[in-house]
């Protein structure tokens, strides 16, 4: 990397490899990561490829046991039961591949090894965990066919392998004929083919990161190439026209090109423009600074005879003054009296309209309560017909029962010894017949006469009522009376505190504006030595603009006839 560095020193080295840094290090983290991106996409292109070799291996397995089954199963249909298990026992393929029969109860009809032959098998499992028979029977069960793997011995050397089973049910014999097939080798040519495709992919990813780092090393020489022409010279050429700069307002620097670093060169050009049109200016105003002070000078002594004049005029306005702060403290003693007077007036009448206002609201209650007192008469009068209609609906029950009780007391008496107890009944049932009927009639003669009190009540209530509302009327006229005597007597406070306040400023007013006379009478004296001041100013201030004009003069401005090519 010690190529792509500069070994001048100084501050353009130092910004060109910070720029550098700056452009090639995300440039290397990105090759990094999609360097690893693409291995990572490699090994896991070369797991799946394999996965699906490793499946393709077990398919071809399993649709050949399923084709040898699928064949068994039409050999053996077409023959009586006993023959057909005959058969099964002598069908082979391969080199150990066999059929074995068992039923849906678990029972093996036939195998070719005689310890498992004709006996229950639902409890053989292998070392797994896994029920052989019964997964077998499940299959078959649901679907009528299907793949059980699980791990069994091998015939030569009795190692435990896996092994994959294909069973097809027979409905009209209730038998499930199956097959199985080891699967060890598959693993085996599973892992001599990972170990090929781990070659291959080793081998490509060793292209792809020599690629990479040739790649990454064209980047890193463009960038330090670009970085180098487009940053380090220009800065170059700024530092140098820079150290040139020696109050020299004329120095340009050349814009070569248009990035950041072309657009900083511009500014500093615009900069210099500037400084050189302020310094051109203020080379113009030191000699109008400079007229100008003597100008103020000549102003000065004018200002002096003025001052005196207007000395003696302050001295008689400070009389006439005096005078007038006078009267206005007369007229402010007297203000003050009357502002009193109508404060105590609006006071007096103000109590009155609120005494008259408590009446109103007193009256307003009474009012309301009378009202209230209407509508409960009102309502008891509702209630008093209502019980009137109740006891009319009562006489009405009573005279039906009387009614109903004589007619009984015929029936009974028609009836002989037996009805006679019954005429008894009736004959009680008429008496309080006849009672409830005297009863209700007094009762009824009773509501009438509360009904005749009701309404005397309610025409006296609504006369009361009525009174109380002209006095509503008549205390509201009163009120709204007082408040109009309330406002006018505020509205005369109020003129009288305006007039005292008002008179009480102008006091104040006259009493400051002859302070102020005086003030400005011993200022006078003061005015005349500022003046004398101010000329020693002016003869300083002149010395000054010379001294600034010869500074900017040392500021170069304008170009000469020789540097006229160099320009902007």
């Amino acid at each position: 990397m010690k190529l792509f560095f500069r070994k001048t020193g100084g501050v353009h080295s130092s910004l060109n490899n910070q720029v550098f840094l700056f452009s090639v290090i995300p440039m290397i983290v990105v090759f990094c990561i999609l360097t690893y991106l693409a291995v990572s996409t490699i090994i896991g292109r070369g797991e799946e490829k394999l996965r699906i070799y490793r499946n393709m291996l077990l398919n071809e397995r399993k649709e050949m046991i399923r084709g040898y089954t699928d064949l068994a199963v039409r050999a053996i249909e077409t023959l009586p039961r006993n023959d057909a298990e005959r058969a099964i026992k002598r069908l082979k393929y391969g080199k150990n591949g066999y059929f074995w029969i068992n039923d849906f109860n678990h029972f093996m009809i036939s195998h070719p090894d005689p310890k498992l032959e004709g006996r229950d098998t639902s409890d053989l499992r292998d070392p797994n965990g896994v029920y052989i028979l019964k997964e077998i029977v499940r299959v078959c069960r649901e679907n009528g066919e299907g793949f059980v793997a699980y791990s069994w011995k091998t015939p030569n050397d009795e190692r435990l392998q896996p092994k994959i089973s294909y069973a097809k049910a027979i409905g009209k014999w209730n038998w499930i004929v199956g097959t199985g097939i080891y699967v060890n080798d598959i693993d085996e040519t599973v892992v001599k083919e990972k170990e090929r495709i781990q070659r291959e992919v080793a081998a490509l990813i060793r292209k792809i990161i020599i690629m990479s780092l040739v790649v990454m090393a064209v980047l890193i020489f463009l960038v330090r190439f670009f970085v180098d022409r487009l940053i380090n010279k220009p800065a170059e050429k700024i530092t140098e026209t820079v150290k040139r700069f020696d109050n020299d307002l004329t120095v340009r620097i050349p814009v070569t090109t248009r990035n950041e670093i072309g657009e900083l060169a511009s500014w500093f050009n615009h900069y210099i423009e500037g400084m050189r049109d302020v310094v051109s200016k203020v080379s113009g105003a030191v000699a109008g600074i400079t007229s100008y002070a003597h100008e103020v000078s000549r102003a000065v002594e004018q200002q002096a005879t003025v001052a005196s004049q207007q000395s003696a005029a302050v001295a008689e306005i400070t009389s006439t003054m005096e005078e007038l702060s006078a009267s206005s403290t007369q007229i402010a003693d007297h203000s003050h009296s009357v502002v009193g007077i109508a404060s105590k007036t609006w006071e007096d009448t103000k109590k009155g309209a609120n005494a008259v206002e408590s009446v109103i609201f007193k009256m307003n209650e009474i009012h309301n309560d009378n009202q209230a007192s209407i509508r409960e008469i009102v309502e008891l009068g509702r209630k008093s017909k209502e019980i009137s209609k109740v006891m009319e609906i009562i006489n009405s029950i009573a005279d039906q029962t009387k009614l109903i009780a004589f007619n009984a007391a015929l029936e009974a008496s028609s009836a002989g010894e037996s009805g006679r107890r019954f005429g008894v009944v009736a004959v009680e049932i008429r008496r309080l017949a006849d009672s409830v009927m005297e009863s209700t009639g007094e009762i009824e003669a009773k509501i009438n006469e509360i009904q005749e009190a009701i309404n005397r009540l309610v025409i006296a209530s609504e006369k009361g009522s009525k009174g109380i509302q002209e006095g509503m009327e008549y205390s509201n006229q009163t009120a709204t009376l007082l408040i109009d005597i309330v406002d006018a007597a505020q509205a005369t406070t109020d003129a009288a505190r305006q007039i005292s306040l008002s008179t009480q400023q102008q006091k104040t007013a006259s009493n400051q504006v002859v302070t102020a006379l005086r003030e400005i009478v011993a200022g006078a004296g003061q005015t005349s030595d500022s003046i004398n001041q101010i000329s020693a100013i002016s003869r300083e201030l002149s010395a000054l603009s010379d001294d600034l004009k010869h500074l900017v003069e040392r500021f170069k401005v304008q170009e000469t006839p020789a540097a006229g090519g160099e320009g902007r």
